[in-house]
């Protein structure tokens, strides 16, 4: 074996600690970032893990673009969204990662009641000098079953 395929060798293994790394970190961000939300609501809780450049996908609505644009587009919102990621990736070099869970919302707050709806979410976090910051943040609502489905 060649030094140089050694030493392949070894970057690669790097790299892959580095993704195995930040898909861990990312997945943690993305847990606290819901305790945030709990603790804190939901519009701080937006801006503050919201990266300068960030992008809110809504269905029916214009993006929300940009870190101060994502705290006005959540001023109102009040209850308890709750989110768990079930897996995430992130690129080799470990500075980018997605996430992606299950999300709950309980408009007065109590998790002991049923969500008033559910859904999936997906967020790309980059790593800054401040930790993690997602870039991107988006999600599905589930639909509820119909009478015919659940015969």
């Amino acid at each position: 074996m060649s030094f140089v395929s050694f030493a392949a060798g070894l970057l690669a293994l790097a790299n892959m600690q580095n993704a195995d790394t930040a898909i861990e970190a990312a997945m943690q961000t993305d847990r606290d970032f819901a305790a945030h939300a709990a603790e804190h609501g939901i519009a701080a809780a937006f801006h503050y893990y919201a990266a300068e450049d960030a992008r809110l996908i809504q269905a029916n609505s214009d993006d929300v673009v940009g870190r101060e644009a994502i705290l006005q587009s959540r001023a109102n919102a009040s209850g308890l969204l709750h989110w768990e990621p079930r897996g995430g990736y992130a690129g080799e070099a470990g500075d980018f990662a997605v996430t992606y869970g299950d999300w709950s919302y309980y408009p007065d707050g109590d998790r002991n009641a049923d969500p008033v709806a559910t859904g999936d979410y997906t967020s790309v976090w980059r790593l800054t000098p401040e930790g993690w910051r997602y870039v991107l943040d988006t999600g599905t609502v589930n639909t509820p079953p119909t009478a015919s489905s659940e015969e």
